[in-house]
This record gives C-alpha cells, sequence and structure tokens, in this order.
C-alpha cells in the first residue's frame, strides 16, 4: 500500500473538485447531492463510469496574472493585450459550457465561437444561450479594450483627439490610465461573478465548501 504525497493528495482534491463543479454545470448532479459527502462521491463515481473526460488546459489565471505584471510596468499596450484576450477566454469558455448545456455539437459550437464576434458573443449569442443580459456599461469597457488590442497588434492607431497640452501633462495622462485599469479590473469582478451566477446558479459557494475534504 502506498502513501501519497502531500502534491498527490491536493492534486486529487483539486481534480475531484472540477470533476464535481464540471458535473453540476453539465446538470449530472443537484444540489440535493451536497447535503451528504458520502452519498456525493457514491454518485460521482457511478457517473465516471459512463463519463469520459478529457483534460482541458485553462490560461485565464495566467493570462491576466501576466497583464497585470505589464500593468505593473507600466506597459500599457501589452497590458491591454492580455486584459482583451482574457476577456475572449472567458466568454468562449461560457459559450461553451452555455452550448453543451443546450446539447450542441462540438462542430458546431467552434463554429459559433468562431464566427461571432466579441460583442455580438457578450450581446445576442448568450442570450439565445440563455443567459441574462449582460451589463451594457461592462460591455463598453471590454469593446474599447479590444479595440485597443486589435490597433496596437494590426498597427491601426486613430487619431489623438486630446490637445498638445494635455498629452504633455503627465500626471493628468497617468492619472486617466489609472482610471482605465480601474475600469477594466472592475470589468473582471463583473464578468467573474456573471458566469459563477449563471453556470452555478448562485450555488458555488455552497458546492466548494460542501466538496471540501477539511
Amino acid at each position: 500500500m502506498s502513501i501519497k504525497s502531500k502534491e498527490e493528495i491536493e492534486l486529487s482534491d483539486a481534480l475531484f473538485e472540477n470533476i464535481v463543479k464540471t458535473l453540476f454545470i453539465q446538470g449530472e448532479l443537484i444540489i440535493a447531492d451536497f447535503e451528504d459527502k458520502k452519498s456525493l462521491y457514491k454518485k460521482v463515481l457511478k457517473i465516471n463510469e459512463k463519463v469520459n473526460y478529457k483534460i482541458v488546459i485553462d490560461h485565464k489565471t495566467n493570462i491576466i496574472e501576466t497583464a497585470r505584471e505589464f500593468l505593473s510596468r507600466k506597459n500599457y499596450n501589452y497590458a491591454k493585450l492580455l486584459y482583451a484576450t482574457y476577456f475572449e477566454h472567458e466568454i468562449n469558455d461560457l459559450i461553451l459550457e452555455l452550448s453543451q448545456i443546450q446539447g450542441l455539437d462540438k462542430k458546431t459550437i467552434n463554429e459559433i465561437i468562431k464566427s461571432v464576434n466579441i460583442i455580438g458573443k457578450y450581446s445576442w449569442l448568450i442570450t439565445i444561450l440563455g443567459a441574462p443580459k449582460f451589463s451594457e456599461n461592462h460591455k463598453k469597457i471590454i469593446q474599447k479594450v479590444s479595440e485597443e488590442r486589435n490597433a496596437f497588434v494590426h498597427y491601426k492607431y486613430n487619431p489623438i483627439e486630446e490637445s498638445i497640452e494635455n498629452i504633455k501633462d503627465s500626471n493628468r495622462n497617468q492619472n486617466r490610465l489609472n482610471e482605465e485599469f480601474k475600469k477594466i479590473e472592475s470589468t473582471i469582478t463583473y464578468l467573474k461573478r456573471f458566469k459563477s451566477r449563471i453556470l452555478y446558479k448562485g450555488n458555488k459557494q455552497f458546492i466548494e465548501k460542501s466538496i471540501k475534504t477539511k
């Protein structure tokens, strides 16, 4: 009988937590299943006998951490590039989950994700897939970051409308940038709560607490 290392235990706990969350999102588990941990384990094991899991690497955490690193160095273009990429990853993930719940096949889901632009995804597409309306204010922030990302990547800069005096005023310009990135961070918080409310039906904290091993 082998003794598992601390790292192996932490990994198995993390895998179990992710499996349980996925099963809940997909409707295989209901909130009543979390009332008794032993019964929950048995049900998950039974479901696992007929489910073929595939591992998907989630880059969202690394993307947002790197974006904040660039921001801390005042490398604003690269920060916005990664913030925009993060917003795209998050909405694509939500579309994937909602589409699977609707029973759409993988090919159709991939075509939807590739063919709809970022604003369409944050507006009519998720509504069609059953999500509530996304905040207009936060949608505008995401649109602005995406447009600035595209301008930077494709070298399509728009003329600057500010006066030369304002541009030379470094303090005013820095305050504007600080406020801009505060709004971006606020949108990240909103988006995470928006997704959690949809996918976990307001039960995410209860589910996480129920499946903790300690």
